[in-house]
């Protein structure tokens, strides 16, 4: 039984989007964060059926300089690295500063030196992936799901892995404003488009 916010982290990490396959790699910890705050807003509720998962013990998020923003994301992304259930691909940078400022900013509450193996000092983006342990473990969560709860987790995942980081940045500001109060590039952002997803 699904139990745990962790486990619905390791579930989007191992659930297929985009290309169909299984473990498809999330780029970026932002992108993981804003898919993480979307699904609590709109798609936990049709999920938590038969978990023990609800909003009260999921991911708490709070309005930001960038919009909102949850530690506990980036403090599970360091507990899963450690243990060697993820792993990171380093890419080429799109060209956001937001996702950058949003590890500056975990930097500075923190007080980690991400200079060790297990950080990095300078952000570079990077896709987030299971590794062989995650994916062992993950497997068995996923496969008690039901059909319904994993065509879920691949709808969200494949629109966030298919959307421009700054389209997901539009649409959560224009959906959730009350988390955008506190955004600096807030007025940036909404006057591009209209913010959709």
């Amino acid at each position: 039984m699904i139990d745990n916010k962790k486990d619905i982290l390791l579930l989007f990490l191992y659930s297929p989007g985009v290309s169909n396959d299984l473990n498809e790699p999330i780029r970026g910890r932002t992108r993981l964060a804003k898919l993480l705050f979307v699904f609590k807003m709109e798609g936990l509720v049709h999920f938590k059926k038969g978990t023990s998962i609800d909003d009260s013990n999921f991911y708490d998020f709070f309005p930001w300089n960038f919009g909102p923003f949850s530690s506990e994301i980036y403090s599970d992304i360091v507990f899963f690295q450690l243990r060697n259930f993820i792993e990171f691909d380093e890419l080429i940078a799109d060209g956001s500063d937001i996702a950058g400022e949003e590890m500056d900013y975990w930097d500075s509450i923190t007080g980690a030196e991400f200079e060790n193996e297990y950080f990095i000092s300078d952000y570079v983006d990077q896709e987030i992936k299971l590794t062989e342990v995650g994916l062992k473990y993950t497997s068995a969560l996923y496969s008690a799901l039901t059909s319904s709860q994993k065509n879920l987790l691949k709808s969200y995942k494949k629109k966030f892995n298919s959307a421009h980081l700054r389209s997901i940045i539009m649409y959560v500001y224009s959906k959730y404003p009350d988390f955008a109060k506190n955004s600096q590039i807030r007025d940036n952002i909404l006057g591009q488009t209209n913010g959709e997803l």
